[in-house]
């Protein structure tokens, strides 16, 4: 492999490193994190993100990158964005029950 390609590979290397130890603080910075406060009432759910971003946690074992309340017709979840070996995967924690659906 000439020695362009292997620089080339290793400065891509680097810059998503960097990126993805960024994005965490980025997210949170424009509100993307919802910082323990959830968009749903009270009565709608029975968890809250942190709790939602525990169980991915737990279930993964990865770094939860975002969390973000969704609503799509009675359905209440979260979407937790998680990095486990090296790939962002998205997780549907539903709000009312605590299951997590990958």
């Amino acid at each position: 492999m000439p020695i362009s390609t292997r620089i080339r590979r290793l400065l891509a290397l680097i810059l998503a490193s960097a990126w993805l130890s960024a994005a965490p603080a980025a997210l949170a910075s424009h509100g993307h994190d919802n910082g323990g406060e959830s968009e749903f009432s009270r009565g709608e759910a029975s968890i809250g993100p942190n709790e939602a971003a525990a169980l991915v946690r737990a279930r993964t074992g990865g770094r939860v990158l975002g969390i973000r309340a969704v609503r799509r017709g009675d359905r209440l979840y979260y979407r937790v964005k998680v990095l486990t070996s090296g790939y962002v995967r998205i997780y549907r924690v539903d709000a009312r029950t605590g299951a997590v659906d990958d």
